[in-house]
């Protein structure tokens, strides 16, 4: 049943256009298997979505997604089964929103010195109650007539380099590994074409190239890579495949899905069964106190 698990999706907690509750009743009407729900630096979803879980033939899969700090590059690292009410993790995840709130004040107010006056509080409308993002500075964009689509809001004033971008401190890369190995969480590289643009994943033989950065990740006590995602060719993915298995990788997969008209749909990335099972297996491992809570998976 490919196509029926997707392990990497967003909710109204962080940037998505759902509430927790109804991303599960989507993902259930339409015959998924397996949901992970990964919103952006924030746990605040995951008690809402396991509740609604309950009764449904839905395999819920608890999970955060750490933006973390690498130069030039996108680089996310997915946190499986994390204690989301253990201290550090709520700590580091308080100090994220704090800062996530005062830099979307921040572009804001520097998108009204370039002349465009949209509202802070639109914008935190737009975030109903959730993590403020650059996509919901872009609605408020979209919204006021400033742009044509929130791509353009992105290419013109908000993303890398863009008149009203705003950088924010963020942990490395092995200090995220490290802090959801910590919280009992399984670590795994989200989307690894975004984390490391520069690297030839496509290539020939390509788990025979040293690789520094996937190293680095490994010894801080990286568990996966994320090798089935939106828009990944068959070859790419099998590619990531190997790649995981020479590094003892588990192999996970989702569309990273938002609920956006323009996005991916939901549980549109041929993910395997095992994904699910081997996720399970780590966090066995691994010590989460989500498995006194969710019986061990069985694939229809």
């Amino acid at each position: 049943m490919l196509g029926f698990i997707d392990l990497h999706t967003h909710s109204t907690a962080s940037d998505g256009w759902l509430s927790p509750r109804k991303l599960v009743e989507k993902a259930a009407s339409e015959g998924l298997w397996a949901l992970g729900l990964t919103d952006h630096d924030s746990v605040a979803g995951l008690d809402e979505a396991w509740e609604a879980c309950r009764g449904l033939p839905l395999t819920f899969v608890p999970g955060v997604e750490l933006s973390t700090d690498r130069a030039e590059a996108d680089c996310h690292i997915l946190g499986y089964f994390v204690d989301h009410r253990h201290p550090r993790l709520v700590r580091a995840l308080s100090a994220f929103l704090e800062e996530r709130r005062a830099r979307g004040e921040l572009m804001v107010q520097r998108l009204r010195e370039l002349g465009i006056p949209i509202s802070w509080e639109r914008v935190q409308e737009l975030a109903k109650g959730g993590i403020v993002a650059r996509p919901h500075v872009a609605e408020a964009l979209l919204e006021a007539g400033y742009v044509s689509s929130r791509q353009e809001a992105f290419d013109r004033y908000i993303g890398h380099g863009r008149p009203a971008y705003v950088t924010r401190s963020k942990l490395s890369p092995e200090e995220a590994v490290r802090l959801i190995r910590a919280v009992h969480g399984v670590p795994v590289l989200a989307h690894p074409t975004f984390a490391d643009p520069d690297h030839d994943f496509a290539a020939e033989l390509a788990q025979q190239i040293p690789y520094p950065f996937l190293e680095s990740l490994c010894e801080a006590g990286l568990l996966g890579l994320e090798a089935y995602y939106t828009d990944y060719s068959p070859e790419l993915t099998a590619r990531l495949r190997e790649l995981a298995q020479h590094y003892g990788l588990i192999v996970t997969g989702g569309s990273d899905f938002h609920g956006n008209p323009e996005g991916p749909a939901l549980g549109s990335v041929g993910v395997p069964p095992e994904a699910v099972t081997q996720l399970f297996e780590q966090a066995q491992r691994c010590g989460s106190p989500w498995m006194s809570r969710i019986a061990s998976p069985v694939h229809p």
